[in-house]
């Protein structure tokens, strides 16, 4: 019988990089084309590994712009009872990485 466990993981990320499609794709299976901006969505999988199964709660964010307040760039929600993170960034946009940068500071404090 394998070991189940529930696993939350937030995908950050500055606006318009691509954080939908990545979660659409390995939820879905297939790539969306089209662009709708995300205020906060939630997608579910079941992920098999060896004998153990992952119940996966993923939490794709609207993008994070960092503004005076530095808790506005990664609210609380997105820190209490996360297993894990994906920061996506665009390779064509240093700022998007810059904004990466910010977050994975803020995840290590």
């Amino acid at each position: 019988m394998p070991l189940v466990r529930y696993r939350k993981v937030v995908i950050l990320g500055y606006r318009c990089v691509g954080k939908t499609s990545l979660a659409h794709q390995f939820v879905e299976g297939e790539f969306s084309e089209g662009y709708d901006p995300t205020v906060e969505n939630t997608y579910s999988k079941i992920v098999t590994l060896g004998k153990d199964e992952f119940h996966l709660h993923l939490v794709d964010t609207a993008g994070q712009v960092p503004v005076g307040d530095e808790y506005s760039i990664l609210p609380y929600s997105f820190i209490i009872g996360v297993h894990g993170y994906v920061l996506v960034y665009s390779v064509t946009s240093l700022h998007s990485f810059q904004v990466i940068e910010s977050l994975y500071q803020k995840l290590h404090e």
